[in-house]
């Protein structure tokens, strides 16, 4: 074979070809062995035609399309591992020489991944910004916890419900109104003081009242624009009353496992530090991503853009199975087209390919490596998730071609590290040394470590309710104030 190739503008290459005249002669052969198997021709049996029999029955024409499909696609695959470029696409072949007894010759001109100029992303200074942890925080979180593991115990059937006290009662509309509220239902752990906006004026009837009482009272509903507020009388039956239980100081040490208060407060300490750790480093990366991808130049050819936008688009119906919905259902809630979500996908799609070909771009001038141990965590964290065997998993993956993307996930995402790691020390604030701590591996001993997780990293340690951040939790903790040895739901 002779090939060469030639780039020209829009990141395509024009690979010109040449073949022996075997390649075409052996080509033809092959095309009619196998149509002569597949037609019936009069006076002979399947497979039993001569060759210019055949070709007198179904046209010459049907052998050479027949060969050429076999022969371009395979002498382009060719060329392009000669020539060791990257399309992003299929060719378009032009120019077609393809006769018995001459040489092969064509054009094919392909999409390629485009060059990328980076300029001086090593000088890049961004700084690392921690939200300190303040003894106020601390308290605030101490506070949240008594409030967490609070619980609901009944009270007496002569005590009555004071502002702060659950109720389970049954309420119901009556006449006596200007409108009759069509309501008559059981409410579970109703709040006294608290708002019901189904239900005006039910927290102020509840002040007071004991268990098995009935109370009848009027409720106000908000004017309309031009109306007069509408009133209606409701009937209140009250069949539970609970108080609750906020835990002292020994109690919530307990209820923690801990020795004592300054324990508990040292350990949401480090929670909350690590989280706003955690949370400075992915606002961090992500500053010293975007300056990069500024930085870089790259001209993306639109065929990447458009398979991207169908992965996105993959992958966004396959969260709606996950939901019990199919795509076409969403679209006719939404009232879209396909075209639209892929417009509504397009930017990104393009961001996502600029990202990846500025940090492959880096990761070949830095000549990075991914150890096999980070590949093997993400083979065994699909492994878990799916119940399978490591092997089985690896196998499967590599069939599918899934294992070489995981390595390029997993190159980009080394490359970032590094160049944030660097960014903040130019900027002279070093990022803290990650640690692996005990409380991180889980009941079935993994690590939870978010390089295995590349393609889907994990979520900041939960803690609240300091601004913007979410509050430290158990599986067992309930998110309401419970009674005890009861499950109930606060009342909507």
């Amino acid at each position: 074979m002779k090939v060469n190739a030639e780039k020209i503008e829009g990141s395509r290459v024009v690979l010109t070809i040449e073949t022996p005249a075997s390649v075409v002669d052996e080509a033809l052969d092959k095309a009619y062995k196998s149509v002569v198997k597949r037609v019936n021709v009069p006076g002979f049996r399947r497979g039993k035609a001569p060759r210019f029999i055949l070709e007198r029955h179904v046209g010459k024409e049907a052998l050479y399309e027949e060969a050429m499909r076999e022969v371009l696609p395979a002498q382009y695959e060719q060329a392009v591992q000669e020539t060791k470029i990257e399309p992003v696409g299929e060719p378009e072949f032009d120019e077609v020489n393809f006769k018995q007894g001459e040489p092969l010759t064509l054009k094919a001109t392909v999409y390629v991944r485009p060059e990328v100029t980076l300029d001086d992303y090593e000088e890049l200074a961004v700084p690392y910004e921690v939200q300190p942890v303040t003894d106020e925080d601390v308290d605030q979180q101490v506070a949240f916890l008594r409030e967490r593991i609070a619980r609901l115990t009944p009270l007496s059937d002569d005590q009555a419900l004071e502002k702060g006290d659950y109720a389970t009662c049954h309420v119901k509309g009556i006449e006596g109104g200007s409108i009759e509220a069509d309501i008559d239902q059981d409410l579970s752990y109703a709040e006294v003081g608290g708002e019901y906006g189904i239900i005006p004026g039910l927290s102020e009837a509840l002040t007071g009242m004991k268990k098995g009482e009935t109370k009848e009272f009027t409720g106000t509903y908000p004017a309309k624009e031009g109306e007069e507020p509408r009133t209606a009388k409701f009937s209140v039956e009250v069949k539970e009353c609970y108080r609750k239980h906020t835990p002292s100081d020994e109690e919530l040490v307990k209820n923690l496992a801990k020795e004592n208060l300054d324990e508990v407060k040292e350990d949401i300490r480090k929670r909350v530090t690590a989280m706003r750790e955690d949370l400075a480093r992915r606002a961090h990366s992500q500053k010293v991503e975007e300056a990069v991808l500024s930085k870089a130049t790259v001209e993306i050819p639109a065929v990447m853009i458009e398979q991207r936008e169908q992965e996105l688009l993959g992958r966004f119906a396959d969260r709606l199975k996950e939901a019990n919905m199919d795509l076409d259902t969403y679209l006719k809630s939404a009232g879209k087209t396909v075209d639209d979500l892929r417009k509504d996908l397009h930017e990104e799609a393009e961001k996502d390919v600029r990202r990846d070909l500025v940090l492959d771009a880096i990761a070949d001038k830095e000549n990075t490596q991914v150890p096999e141990e980070a590949v093997n965590q993400v083979v065994e964290a699909f492994a878990r998730q799916t119940g399978s065997d490591t092997d089985t998993i690896k196998t499967t993956l590599q069939f599918r071609g899934a294992l070489d993307g995981i390595v390029r996930d997993l190159r980009r995402l080394e490359v970032l590290k590094k160049l944030t790691v660097k960014a903040a020390e130019k900027a002279g604030t070093p990022l803290p040394l990650e640690e692996k701590k005990a409380e991180e591996v889980d009941e079935d001993g993994k690590a939870a470590d978010e390089d295995a997780q590349a393609a889907a990293p994990g979520e900041a340690a939960e803690v609240e309710p300091l601004p913007d951040e979410k509050r430290p939790q158990s599986e067992d903790e309930d998110p309401e104030p419970q009674p005890e040895d009861s499950e109930p739901e606060k009342a909507r």
